[in-house]
């Protein structure tokens, strides 16, 4: 964790000291009052609801002796704790996570997506673990107040930062680039997430790509070949000249912000995906219910450079794009590619991601840590894949942010996962199929509109709340059964998931009790 004095805070965020003991020195940062000591720094956040000003009394309480603060009153029985006065304190946490970061040689690989940050950071941490030191993203700090105190965990004794960059509103991600500063950087996609904030697909491309605004010569973008958004950027960059006029011209076909066009002249862009000609592509695919295995080729230029064998102990499509990232990324850094695919065939999913679990005879797929309309079709794949031994149950809840869009997004989903039934159903694949669906909430039964309109033979239902959802998994789930579970994390469906484990666990025959 970075080290300061209060006098150098002070310097770095433009702020003044107003009260206290300019030689104390900090070594941790905290934003929650309840958490720290005397040698931590506290943030006090302004939010929506609240203002962490009115907590600065508790956080000396807690035992913490330094604070930033946007205001001049001191807190009553606070007199001997230093208060540092800045314009804004979440600008003076990022400065603060961007000045360590730039006296850090440390190479950073940021992440960002519509879906799936999470887990590509998780796989990409998982093959470099097995030769690096990592220091990757923890939890969901991978936002305006997250990001920086990632920043400045970064010690000496890492050899690669693995860092999710989010967003959800116009000028976020180029604040969170600036302080970040990545060397390298993939893009998993470009999906609807926060379509309700930034209204269309090509301006969600635009501000995500705002994250290689500080690349240089030497930085590395790595693009997911299979989404046709990414697609089209790389295109533009691919048939142009080598010169910045000609590159320049060329890619403002693309709508980008004039840094991101000067970044990506500057770097070298390689694809990822399932098309041949991606940089590194994956064929072969197979899976037996509970792994998957794949060939993996990676191309340097026309040149075939590595083919290889990967098996992965998860399930779905999403799963073989992201460790092609993480394969990628070990090639980049020196790492064994074999060292790399022992970390991959260890990676388990983490808690509420899309994590299969096996109850007392039952298949529960927990993936209700968030939703979107991409992450919701690639989760029906992870349940298609699973063996059927009974019954196949999705319950699907409301996404939420999706605006004027929601509707739509929602039918999509449904007439997808119909689609991919009658394709399953056409090879031959009987176990693949979808016995049940169904959903909580208003906008999720348009979920049901897409199936019922595009599919047979999916009994479908549609409830309001959480209860009602369970009450009929008890009286229909029996042993052998499998059930996705998944939705915007507001709609607490691992509340659901809770609930129906603590049932299966102690049951004694084939029906719930």
């Amino acid at each position: 964790m970075a080290t300061f004095h209060v006098s150098e805070i002070a310097t770095i965020t433009g702020g003044t000291i107003i009260n206290g003991n300019k030689d104390r020195t900090i070594h941790k940062i905290s934003t929650n009052s309840k958490e720290g000591d005397m040698d931590t720094l506290f943030v006090p956040i302004v939010g929506e609801r609240v203002d962490a000003h009115d907590f600065i009394s508790d956080a000396y309480q807690q035992g913490i002796r330094v604070t930033l603060t946007s205001k001049d009153a001191i807190a009553e029985g606070t007199e001997d704790m230093v208060y540092i006065r800045v314009n804004h304190t979440v600008d003076a946490l990022q400065r603060l996570g961007e000045y360590h970061r730039d006296h850090s040689k440390i190479p950073i690989i940021g992440i960002t997506g519509s879906v799936g940050k999470t887990t590509t950071k998780e796989m990409i941490a998982a093959a470099l673990s097995t030769r690096c030191n990592v220091l990757k993203t923890i939890g969901n700090m991978n936002s305006q107040v997250g990001l920086p105190q990632m920043m400045l965990m970064l010690e000496d004794s890492h050899e690669v930062g693995i860092i999710e960059m989010g967003m959800s509103e116009f000028g976020e991600m180029e604040r969170i680039a600036k302080v970040a500063k990545p060397n390298m950087a993939v893009v998993t996609n470009i999906g609807v997430s926060h379509i309700g904030q930034l209204k269309t697909q090509e301006n969600i491309r635009k501000e995500k790509l705002n994250m290689v605004n500080y690349f240089t010569e030497d930085s590395i973008l790595l693009l997911n070949g299979d989404d046709p958004l990414l697609l089209e950027l790389y295109d533009e960059y691919s048939k142009t000249n080598s010169t910045v006029k000609e590159k320049t011209q060329s890619i403002a076909n693309v709508s980008l912000s004039e840094m991101t066009r000067i970044s990506l002249n500057r770097a070298s862009i390689y694809t990822f995906g399932t098309n041949p000609n991606c940089t590194i592509y994956a064929d072969n695919i197979k899976t037996d219910g509970e792994s998957t295995t794949f060939t993996f080729h990676y191309k340097e230029g026309s040149k075939e450079e590595l083919v290889d064998n990967i098996t992965l102990s998860v399930l779905g499509k999403h799963n073989i794009l992201n460790a092609l990232a993480a394969l990628f990324f070990a090639i980049q850094l020196g790492v064994d590619p074999m060292d790399a695919k022992e970390g991959l065939r260890e990676y388990k999913p983490i808690a509420m991601r899309g994590e299969i679990e096996k109850v007392n005879g039952f298949t529960v797929i927990d993936d209700t840590y968030n939703a979107s309309p991409d992450s919701m079709k690639g989760a029906i794949h992870v349940i298609m894949d699973i063996p059927k031994e009974h019954k196949k149950f999705i319950v699907f809840a409301d996404i939420l942010e999706l605006g004027e869009h929601s509707r739509k997004c929602h039918y999509e989903v449904g007439e997808y996962l119909a689609k991919q039934c009658q394709l399953a159903k056409a090879s031959g694949k009987e176990s693949a199929l979808i016995d049940e669906v169904l959903t909580i909430g208003e906008e999720a039964k348009y979920i049901l509109d897409g199936v019922c309109d595009n599919g047979e033979g999916i009994i479908t239902k549609s409830f309001m709340d959480r209860d009602e959802v369970f009450q009929y998994l008890k009286s229909h789930f029996v042993k052998g059964d499998a059930i996705l579970l998944k939705g915007s994390r507001g709609m607490k469906l691992d509340l659901i998931v809770k609930r129906l484990k603590d049932e299966l666990m102690y049951m004694g025959k084939d029906e719930i009790r």
